[in-house]
């Protein structure tokens, strides 16, 4: 460290230095004249007298001196007076600093706690706003929903099978996706004519029909499923919402694989029937028949029809005429083997297409 002769306190040093020579001189005449005169302080001899004067001579140079600088400076006066005062305050305020710091810290991790406290509340907010918002929109389009309904203006209904079509590999093993799109598209405007048809003659209403289409991007990951597929498919057109009149929706297709599980005449159901003489028996009888054609062929692979459930469909009179040769043979006390078949070789799509088979037994 360089000192600079200009910063330091020349009063005080020719201050401390004019008042050391004048004590010394003072004391040095005092101890000349005590001397020679022979001055005895406190009975002590002359010459100790002389070496007491020299001894509080220097003693009041030296108090001198520490007036005059803490005279000139108040911090000198403070270290010379106040040292273990300042000594204690300043372990008084190291103790606080420390007590602050110690505060500082905990409210630091409080208040990274609470930030994150509140972005994670900020972040549920905005899950919660999404969903509300989701629910609203869905409360609006089923309050849409209920009114075309009210007004009989649904021709489909969401999650109805509109049309299905299967799909093989041609002699090179390609799949023609376009032509199978194509056909689901016009079977599914023959479908939605029907219900249109139906709609009309029931509410005696007018309105034009639905227009279904399947878009670029589902055209696009069907041809990559089918890039890496073998053997025969089974596509399904389905109504990705509740169809009204006029209104134009983009269909939703599955793909399935497609396998024999019935072959043409494979009995399906048979029971032996005695005691039936009414058509509402007989036709209880058969109508359970059918029904239990549904499980084992869902369960040996057939898909049922995603909006009933069903897998299977029978002709009306055909039904019914089995239900009078029922009660015909059954009122004469003849006993009735009714045989459900496959009228067809049945693939995994279906439908159940089942032939009924009556036989009459003597009683």
């Amino acid at each position: 460290m360089r000192f600079d002769l200009s910063e330091f306190n020349w009063p005080l040093i020719l201050i401390v230095v004019a008042i050391s020579a004048t004590m010394s001189y003072v004391g040095d005449i005092m101890g000349k004249k005590i001397g020679k005169k022979r001055i005895s302080i406190l009975r002590l001899r002359p010459r100790h007298t002389s070496t007491v004067v020299t001894i509080f001579t220097g003693m009041a140079v030296a108090l001198l001196s520490l007036a005059a600088a803490a005279y000139s400076s108040e911090s000198i006066k403070m270290a010379i007076f106040g040292h273990n005062i300042l000594t204690r305050q300043m372990t008084a305020l190291t103790t606080e600093v420390r007590i602050l710091e110690d505060e500082h810290e905990r409210m630091t991790f409080d208040l990274d706690l609470s930030q994150f406290e509140l972005s994670a509340i900020r972040a549920e907010k905005d899950r919660i706003d999404i969903e509300v918002s989701a629910l609203r929109e869905e409360t609006e389009a089923l309050k849409l929903g209920l009114e075309e309904l009210r007004f009989g203006r649904v021709i489909a209904y969401q999650g109805e099978m509109l049309a299905q079509t299967s799909i093989e590999q041609d002699e090179n093993g390609v799949y023609n996706l376009d032509e199978a799109v194509e056909e689901l598209i016009a079977k599914s405007g023959e479908y939605i004519d029907m219900k249109l048809a139906e709609l009309r003659v029931v509410n005696d209403m007018e309105g034009a029909g639905a227009e279904i289409t399947v878009t670029s991007e589902m055209r696009s990951d069907l041809e990559n499923r089918l890039s890496s597929e073998h053997g025969r498919k089974v596509l399904r057109l389905t109504a990705p919402a509740n169809v009204t009149m006029g209104q134009m929706l983009e269909g939703f297709v599955n793909m399935y694989d497609s396998n024999l599980v019935f072959t043409e005449g494979e009995v399906l159901r048979q029971e032996t029937i005695r005691f039936v003489d009414n058509h509402e028996d007989a036709a209880d009888i058969i109508y359970r028949m059918l029904r239990s054609i549904n499980r084992p062929a869902v369960s040996r692979g057939i898909l049922p029809d995603p909006f009933t459930g069903n897998v299977g469909n029978l002709d009306t009179l055909e039904f019914f005429d089995v239900v009078d040769r029922i009660v015909t043979d059954n009122s004469n006390f003849r006993t009735t083997i009714v045989t459900i078949t496959a009228a067809a070789d049945i693939y995994t799509e279906g439908p159940v297409s089942v032939k009924i088979e009556v036989e009459d037994l003597e009683g």
